[in-house]
This record gives C-alpha cells, sequence and structure tokens, in this order.
C-alpha cells in the first residue's frame, strides 16, 4: 500500500470524516497501490472537513469539463515513496449507471455510510448486501448502451469474480430488506436472475433484461431520455476526436505550469523530461517540446531551408555551423540572420507554450534561454559590437529574447565536465558530440542565470533515482 494511502485513511479516520470506498473493494488493495483511482463516497456534511484533509496531504483537484459530472470530483496527491500519483474519484452524490452519464442518482447515500464494515486496510466499505445491488444495476444499465456493452463484456471475467466477491457472505435478509426498502420492484429472486444474466447471458438476453431493470429502476433516472441520448451522443464524439485528435486529459484547478529542464549536455535533460511526461500525462494534458530546435514559422521557413543549405557547405567549426563563441566580434550578416531568424522562432514556440500553459495545460520544456549573451539557447548578438544594418538586427534579436515568458519553473541540470564526458561516451548516440566540443560547452556555458518564478539547481552526478524523485517532489509543491 502507497504511504500516502495509509495516511489517507489514518488522517480521514482521525477527523471523523463519515466515507467510504463505495464499490470495486475485491480490488480495493490495488488501488491503494495505485493500480486504479479509489472511489469514495463522502457525506456531504463532512465535504469542507473532507476536502480539507486531502488538502493538507497535498491532493489537487483537476478536471475535464467535457467529461465533468455533477458532485463527482478528481483529485490527486503525490506518493513520495514510489513516486507515484494517487487518484481520488470523490462522489458526494452517489450517481452511476451507463460510464460516459452516469444516468442514475441513488439518493440513499447515508443508509449506505451507516452500513458500513472495515476492509483490511481500515477504509471503511459498504455491507455486501448493499454493494452488490449497486454492483449488479451498474453493470446491467451499462448493457443499455451498445458502445458501453462492449467495453463490459471485454471485462466479463472480471466481472464475475466480483460477482463471486460480493456473493460470499451476503446475508440474504439484510438483502431482502434493501431491495424492500429501495427498489420495491426487485425482488430477492429477480436479482438473482439479473446475477446469472450477468454471468452466463447472451448478447440478446442481457439486452432484454438490462431494458426490464431499467423500467425497476426508473425512478432513479434523472435525465430524460432526450437529454440522456444527446449526452451520451456527444460523449461519444468527444471522445473519439479526443481519443484520435485532442489528446486532452484532466487539468489541474490551480492552473498550467511551463516547467523547464536546462543544463549542458549529458546533464540528463532528455532522460528526465521524458520520464516528466510520462509521469504528469498519465493523468494530466502535458506537452513536451524542445526549445532549443524550434520549428520554423510560416515566415522563417525559406529563410531556414536557404540558410540549411549554406551551412552543410562551410566547414563544422565554422562560425554558421559551430555553437561554440568565437572571438571573432564582427559576424557576418548571414550569421546574424541566422541568429535573428533563430530568436524569432523561439520567440513563437515560448509564446506558444505560455499560452497553453495559461490554457490549463503542463508544458515541459526540453533547455530555455538564459541571461547570458553568446552561450546556447540564449541571446547571440553583442549589438555594440555591430554598426549600421547589423546594430539593428542584434537589437531586435536581443529584444526578442527579452520578450519571452518567465517560466513556472526550471530545473537547471548540473554534472562535472569529467563525468559528462564519460556519460557522452557510453550513450548511443548517430552523431554524438567530440570529447573537446563538450569540454568547450561545458567551460563556456556554466553557471548560467535564468530567470524564473521558482529556479533549482540539480547536481545529477548521484544515483537517478534520488534526481527525478527531488525533482518531482518540487513539481509537485509548485503547481
Amino acid at each position: 500500500m502507497y504511504k500516502l494511502s495509509k495516511k489517507l485513511i489514518s488522517d480521514l479516520n482521525k477527523n471523523k470524516v463519515v466515507y467510504c470506498h463505495w464499490k470495486s473493494n475485491l480490488l480495493l488493495d490495488e488501488a491503494l497501490n495505485g493500480h486504479d483511482d479509489l472511489d469514495l463516497l463522502v457525506k456531504k456534511r463532512d465535504l469542507l472537513t473532507f476536502e480539507s484533509t486531502i488538502n493538507n496531504l497535498g491532493f489537487k483537484r483537476a478536471s475535464n469539463k467535457n467529461l465533468e459530472i455533477q458532485s463527482v470530483h478528481h483529485f490527486y496527491g503525490f506518493d513520495k515513496n514510489s513516486g507515484e500519483i494517487l487518484h481520488l474519484h470523490v462522489y458526494y452524490e452517489i450517481k452511476t449507471g451507463p460510464s460516459w452519464t452516469k444516468s442514475l442518482r441513488f439518493d440513499f447515500e447515508d443508509f449506505v455510510l451507516e452500513n458500513l464494515i472495515e476492509h483490511e486496510s481500515r477504509m471503511p466499505i459498504p455491507e455486501k448486501h448493499v454493494e452488490i445491488v449497486v454492483f449488479c444495476i451498474r453493470i446491467m444499465m451499462k448493457y443499455t448502451k451498445i458502445n458501453e456493452f462492449i467495453l463490459v463484456d471485454r471485462e466479463s471475467e472480471r466481472t464475475v469474480k466480483e460477482i463471486d466477491y460480493l456473493l460470499n457472505g451476503v446475508d440474504n435478509n439484510k438483502l431482502s430488506m434493501f431491495l424492500l426498502e429501495y427498489f420495491p420492484e426487485i425482488t430477492l429472486t429477480s436479482l438473482y436472475k439479473y446475477i446469472s444474466v450477468i454471468r452466463d447471458g447472451g448478447m440478446f438476453t442481457k439486452l432484454a433484461y438490462a431494458r426490464k431493470l431499467k423500467n425497476n429502476v426508473n425512478k432513479y433516472i434523472y435525465q430524460g431520455p432526450t437529454a440522456n441520448f444527446l449526452n451520451n451522443t456527444n460523449q461519444l464524439i468527444y471522445r473519439v476526436a479526443n481519443k484520435l485528435f485532442f489528446k486532452q486529459k484532466k487539468k489541474l484547478f490551480s492552473g498550467g505550469s511551463v516547467i523547464v529542464v536546462a543544463g549542458l549536455d549529458a546533464t540528463g535533460k532528455t532522460t528526465v523530461t521524458a520520464e516528466l511526461r510520462k509521469w504528469l500525462g498519465k493523468n494530466f494534458s502535458t506537452s513536451l517540446v524542445h526549445f532549443g530546435k524550434p520549428k520554423s514559422t510560416f515566415f522563417t521557413f525559406g529563410i531556414n531551408f536557404l540558410i540549411k543549405i549554406l551551412r552543410k557547405k562551410t566547414l563544422i567549426d565554422s562560425e554558421l555551423r559551430s555553437s561554440i563563441k568565437t572571438n571573432k566580434k564582427q559576424k557576418s550578416m548571414v550569421f546574424i540572420l541566422r541568429q535573428l531568424v533563430l530568436a524569432f522562432d523561439r520567440y513563437v514556440l515560448a509564446k506558444n507554450i505560455w499560452k497553453k500553459s495559461s490554457q490549463g495545460n503542463i508544458m515541459l520544456c526540453d533547455r530555455y534561454k538564459s541571461e547570458d549573451f553568446g552561450v546556447m539557447d540564449s541571446k547571440r548578438l553583442i549589438s555594440d559590437d555591430h554598426f549600421g544594418v547589423k546594430k539593428t538586427l542584434s537589437l531586435k534579436e536581443n529584444k526578442l529574447y527579452n520578450f519571452m515568458p518567465v517560466p513556472d519553473i526550471i530545473f537547471y541540470l548540473t554534472v562535472p565536465v569529467d563525468v559528462a564526458v564519460q556519460r557522452n561516451e557510453d550513450r548511443h548516440k548517430k552523431g554524438k558530440e567530440s570529447e573537446e566540443f563538450l569540454r568547450k560547452r561545458h567551460l563556456e556555458n556554466q553557471n548560467l542565470n535564468y530567470k524564473s518564478k521558482n529556479l533549482y539547481r540539480i547536481d545529477t552526478n548521484r544515483e537517478y533515482k534520488e534526481v527525478i524523485s527531488e525533482i518531482k517532489i518540487l513539481i509537485w509543491e509548485n503547481i
């Protein structure tokens, strides 16, 4: 079990919050280890205490407005020991049925929260006579939608296992009384018939019994047929489009962030940014961009194409190709144009990064501009070294860098040059840098100055597990 899961249960119990993990308790142990979300039903009276408790544990609320359901919310917490994120799916009302619309609202939350037992983890869960009824209705209602019928049928083995778990030790007397009180049109016999259909029924049998059950629970349906049809259709369109094109996930209520991983060659930037994208991208809308190699814009494509041709015809250590400083103050017009165009492309990229973060996305950026002159990813033109048109272009290049947005977080990775050289030697990379080049770059670009709302210098000359753990903790504290 995650350490955060243990602390969550302990603090909720200590603060006397009335709640339970209300469904899928067969797999509760797996959920407490982060393999699935935790479905918590919380008494409305205890909403403020509950949210205060989880806020103190570092949980953050997030949502996708296109998938949001009233009174059902998502919170995410960071487990420092495992380095993983724990997802709480929190219900203040019991809304269930087809996954996309959750068109049923069972208004007997108090009854559920008054009939609890304690799981071995110490988390409260409903008694089985409550959970088996809710589970059966949940599954059967999914059969009323063809799109969800297919998904549920694929998980039939898991469904049967959960039925066996819930029937083992269920109190039939309590079960009958529960049905009589809240589902008077469903007898104990008919409930077991529904269960047998879920277990062994064919497609048409499941569809027929699903329609029958829907009539039996009609009083709990809060969406009319037309509204439900439109809702389900909209969900289908959005989910397909999102899967193919939008790639949207949830966005934090605190807003988006621009997170930069900067540093010299062989400090671990690529490895770190890739892991952060995987870690954050599992739950949140996350993108990874490379500041050092921006794509050409509509205005710069032609110029970049010509410069690329010219670079191929020059020596590898010429000013047009090399990123190493030269003692020559007066730069060629081609070099100045290249730096101006590069600054423009980077400016456009930086503004797009900022815009997307302002829309709630987490933007990961490999490298970013520093405040120093003549170094990697930064201003390369010193205006005082030039005159006339060259001076004007140099000032424009400087201005573009000055107008770039300030990131929310910059991690400046550092490592001794000898370690960087050895890492570079060990890695498999086509066209990797020579030792001489690497040493020059490190000498010229060490101790760079960055502007950021939060700047952290991270020594990567240690176990990678320690490095990524420190970075994840700092990110979670600041997003």
